[in-house]
């Protein structure tokens, strides 16, 4: 019976341990990032009052029971929407890591992250975020820049790589710092890629053309004042196509008087004027010419531009002008380029004229023009399969795209967040660039991490060190996803919690009866000797 005290104690107080864990997991319900716990128990140790014989069951009485751990419950909390971007949130395993100002690190699911007064990415207690950082160094900003800032004084800094931001490994993590002035010098445009498509159909049009007095002869009849004329419009070079039925207009003249005769083409492109009378003209001195009036191919033409920006940040003008040689040949097409850049005022900083030769698959098979003013002039590649990812001729709509690289000086407009835990620098001339990326670590056993308060962790044998997951070619991956713009909520389920607090009642309320029988029992056995 004197166990039945002893028992009925620990029972009231693993009980008693049991509702504490309830109720700091109810007192946490709308904790950011909160992960609830659950009491787990163990009995104390057994007294055997027998250890030898031939019982078929082992004769032991137990001595009650002992709070044994609280485990952590890691199901992932919902999340829920903020207006901050540097909160995060993680869909996943994993943790961020936070260090304060004595150098110890901790590890937290609550993103609720935001800048210092210093530019440093800190926790809600001030401690540091930690991840990778694009590394930056002092600069001398141009006065524009620093007239645009609003200060004369104020300390610059300038990325000094623009690429991906890939996390360093899990020793090289520092404190994320996001500078107020950040400003990134003017990027020359060193090329220029041109994509799209010259339209090569066949365009005509009514042509004028003069011929050449080679192509016709005439006679004049000085007495009757009469002129014959005759030729063929094949004898004039500038004559590409004509067809029977075309007009030739034969202009007569003499002095300030004149005539115009016209008449039509064979077939074969010949005419002529038979004794057509000119009355009131001399016909000792005449000049004649003639032109053919025809539906002919004109020389196709486009146009394509881009602003470069040179070394000061000014902005240049790039014009590409492609005309169509005529006539063409039949398995190709070449085309006329003019390239030219001009400055802010229209003058004429560079030209360049070469060209370009289309094979029968409309692709680019040559081209004598590859720069301008020191600008690559990139027209694509063919592809193994006759494909191109640059420029083509055809017969399609005309189209075309064009990029380039380079920039204008910036100065930092804002910082904005991915979810990949990436923070990205926006600059006022349009550009974005990485400047920080938030670690993300892993632990072989999350339930070996010990609870520091103010829902942080830190780590202990049992838990391992902390890790980055890889993938097969070693490269670091976040294997998990980071959320910007939310944050997670507690996953305390308060069904659970209330249906716990019951059964710790009741089994509080039967540890206690249990004293208080055995006391009685205790009370009935002394009475026995009255």
């Amino acid at each position: 019976m004197m166990r039945g005290f002893y028992n009925g104690i620990s029972g009231v107080k693993t009980q008693s341990f049991s509702m504490d864990v309830v109720s700091n997991n109810i007192s946490n319900v709308n904790t950011v990032g909160f992960k609830s716990s659950r009491p787990e128990f163990a009995s104390i140790f057994y007294q055997t009052n027998i250890a030898a014989g031939n019982n078929p069951t082992t004769d032991q009485v137990g001595l009650g029971a002992r709070a044994q751990t609280t485990a952590l419950n890691m199901n992932m909390g919902s999340f829920v929407n903020t207006d901050n971007k540097f909160d995060f949130a993680i869909q996943g395993n994993g943790y961020f890591a936070v260090t304060d100002s004595y150098g110890a690190t901790y590890y937290t699911r609550n993103g609720g992250f935001d800048i210092d007064a210093a530019g440093n990415l800190v926790d809600i207690n001030g401690r540091f975020v930690q991840g990778t950082i694009n590394p930056i160094s002092p600069i001398t900003p141009t006065n524009t820049a620093m007239a645009t800032y609003g200060s004369k004084t104020a300390q610059a800094f300038t990325l000094n790589q623009i690429n991906s931001l890939e996390l360093a490994n899990e020793n090289e993590q520092q404190n994320i710092v996001l500078p107020h002035f950040l400003y990134q010098p003017a990027n020359p445009t060193k090329n220029v890629d041109i994509r799209g498509n010259l339209d090569s159909s066949k365009l005509t049009q009514t042509q004028y053309i003069e011929l050449e007095n080679t192509s016709f002869s005439h006679e004049v009849d000085e007495n009757a004042k009469t002129i014959k004329l005759s030729g063929n419009v094949k004898n004039s070079q500038n004559v590409l196509e004509y067809k029977a039925g075309d007009s030739v207009v034969v202009k007569v003249t003499s002095g300030d008087k004149f005539s115009e005769i016209t008449t039509q083409i064979d077939g074969d492109g010949n005419w002529q004027i038979d004794d057509y009378a000119l009355r009131y003209m001399d016909v000792s001195n005449l000049a004649v010419t003639s032109t053919l009036i025809t539906q002919q191919e004109v020389a196709n033409k486009q146009k394509m531009s881009t602003d470069l920006f040179t070394a000061n940040g000014t902005k240049n003008l790039l014009t590409l002008e492609y005309t169509k040689q005529l006539p063409q040949a039949k398995d190709s097409t070449t085309w006329d380029l003019v390239a030219t850049i001009t400055d802010a005022n229209g003058n004429i900083v560079a030209k360049n004229e070469g060209v370009m030769t289309f094979g029968p698959n409309a692709t680019l098979i040559s081209s004598t023009i590859t720069s301008v003013g020191g600008v690559n002039l990139n027209f694509g590649k063919v592809a193994p399969d006759g494909t191109s990812t640059g420029l083509v001729s055809s017969n399609q709509t005309a189209r075309s795209e064009i990029k380039r690289d380079g920039y204008a000086e910036g100065i930092l407009k804002s910082y904005e967040t991915t979810d990949n835990g990436v923070i990205l620098a926006n600059f006022n001339n349009g550009m974005m660039f990485p400047i920080a990326r938030v670690a993300l670590y892993h632990f072989q056993n999350e339930q070996g991490l010990a609870k520091m308060g103010d829902n942080v962790y830190t780590k202990t044998p049992n838990s391992g060190e902390p890790f980055f997951y890889r993938n097969d070619n070693n490269e670091i991956i976040l294997g998990a996803s980071i959320v910007s713009n939310r944050l997670e909520n507690s996953n305390v389920d308060l069904g659970d919690e209330f249906t716990q607090m019951i059964v710790t009642q009741k089994a509080y309320d039967a540890s206690a009866k249990s004293i208080t029988t055995s006391d009685e029992m205790i009370q009935t056995a002394i009475n026995m000797k009255q």
